[in-house]
């Protein structure tokens, strides 16, 4: 199985020391950004756009603004977080979880489940780093990635505060879920397409051979089945079916990349 790394010389160092859910500040771009750092609270944004994401789930119950510490440099972050924050508030899991689908269902059910840990983060000022925005607290640290910034209603990760990391290898077959929907016609999300959510790792051998899957009609979403093989690499495999007909057992390899595990190559 082929499964260059060209596309990650000097950059997956960067991006694996950062580990997504730290960043790297703004003015240390190679260095971890510790998630114990305190700060004093910071200014509350009230601004309540209208996203998208929040409008096409329909409307949510009233809920007042909620208390988001203001990030340096980036004023749409807090803006972009405080419908999110007011459904979390909310308190309809199911329905966070359903307008969040850029993220593994199962893992924003967990992520999510600590409120007053989140909210006690969130309040705190944030800071802009490499590849997202964070937000500390005593007990759970907050990230958004910028496409989540970028489309007014962000969805952040979210983890113990001074882990290195919020993926697993349900994120990782979560991406090929996605990726193979797309090839069906069934997307997750109507607004799922590589140029507004990229899942292919920039510069990798998939990047270069796009149409590689072209044919695909079905997928065993139930078969999905993954393993880690390395340093934020993990291998994914799952039956994909043709248009002929005939069912095969698919190997993606998935790397990390500033937007979460992308997909570098496809055997099988």
């Amino acid at each position: 199985m082929s499964n260059s790394r060209g596309w990650e010389t000097g950059g997956l160092a960067a991006i694996v020391g950062c580990a997504l859910l730290t960043g790297c500040s703004s003015d240390d771009r190679h260095a971890g950004h510790s998630a114990t750092t305190s700060f004093a609270p910071g200014t509350a944004t009230s601004v309540l756009p209208q996203s998208p994401s929040a409008a096409s789930a329909g409307p949510s119950a009233p809920t007042s603004s909620v208390p988001i510490g203001e990030v340096p440099g980036n004023a749409n972050a807090a803006t972009a977080l405080q419908p999110w924050a007011q459904d979390l508030v909310a308190g309809d899991v199911g329905r966070l979880v359903g307008k969040c689908w850029t993220i593994d269902p199962n893992n924003a059910r967990n992520m999510y489940a600590d409120k007053d840990g989140i909210l006690a983060a969130i309040a705190q000022p944030g800071i802009d780093g490499q590849f997202a925005i964070i937000w500390t607290g005593p007990t759970e640290t907050v990230s958004v990635k910028r496409s989540e910034v970028a489309s007014g209603y962000a969805c952040p990760r979210v983890a113990p505060t001074g882990s290195d990391t919020t993926l697993n290898e349900g994120d990782a077959r979560y991406t090929v879920e996605r990726y193979l929907s797309r090839w069906i016609g069934t997307p997750v999300h109507a607004d799922d397409t590589e140029g507004k959510y990229p899942l292919v790792c920039p510069g990798s051998v998939q990047a270069a051979n796009p149409g590689r899957l072209t044919g695909t009609t079905a997928f065993a979403d139930n078969q999905l089945t993954s393993r880690s093989t390395g340093i934020a690499e993990v291998e994914v495999s799952v039956p994909v079916t043709n248009s002929s007909g005939v069912a095969r057992t698919t190997v993606f390899t998935l790397n990390i990349g500033p937007e979460g595990y992308c997909i570098s190559d496809i055997s099988g």
